[in-house]
């Protein structure tokens, strides 16, 4: 009976001796390799900014006539001069590209066109009016003078650049057309005057990111 408590004992204290081993390589072999910590990482988002006071850009000339020469054998245009339709500020980050783009005119009054044509009965198709009148815009980076200003050409704004467009247009009325031309165009420009009441173009423009950051 004394041998099998001694042996016993002896048990239970090589479990507690395992016990305590185990703790050691515990404790000195895993806590080591162990560590906890906080940190924030911040992402700059670039920047990129557009702004125009609308989602387009809508033009209105309502007075402007034909020119008021006699037909010789050059083709008579007058215009409406350049006039400021658009101020564009921007603040970009990366390099993008602007463009505009303009819609066909849109007649006011309520035009009864013709179907054969101001040739043959002195009453113009739409066609015929539509090529009458054209729109050219132009640009200026640098402040609102419509003098200095350029043609429009696609606008590249550089990365990590903040600035102001200024966007002038400029309608054309065209009397002498290539195959409309002296009397024929007298009286086209006639109708126009007295069944046209104004026009309206459209005009939008659209910026594209053309890099990134970082770069690839």
């Amino acid at each position: 009976m004394t041998k099998r408590k001694n042996v016993v004992s002896k048990m239970l204290l090589l479990v507690v001796i395992l016990t305590l081993i185990s703790c050691c390589f515990l404790g000195s072999t895993f806590a080591r390799y162990t560590s906890s910590g906080k940190g924030t990482g911040t992402l700059e988002v670039a920047t990129w900014k557009l702004s125009h006071a609308g989602d387009n850009i809508d033009v209105n000339f309502n007075m402007l006539s034909p020119s008021k020469d006699v037909y010789s054998s050059e083709d008579r245009s007058n215009s409406t001069g350049r006039l400021l339709v658009a101020t564009i500020t921007y603040e970009v980050d990366v390099e993008t590209i602007l463009t505009f783009s303009t819609g066909e005119a849109v007649f006011g009054g309520s035009p009864a066109y013709g179907s054969k044509g101001v040739a043959s009965d002195g009453i113009p198709t739409e066609e015929e009016v539509k090529e009458v009148f054209s729109i050219a815009l132009y640009v200026n980076e640098s402040g609102d003078d419509a003098d200095a200003a350029t043609a429009y050409s696609e606008i590249t704004l550089e990365a990590e650049s903040k600035g102001t467009i200024y966007v002038y247009a400029e309608v054309t009325w065209t009397s002498d057309t290539a195959d409309i031309k002296g009397e024929n165009a007298d009286k086209r420009d006639t109708w126009i005057g007295g069944n046209i009441t104004g026009l309206t173009y459209n005009i939008s423009y659209t910026a594209v990111q053309n890099t990134q950051i970082p770069e690839a």
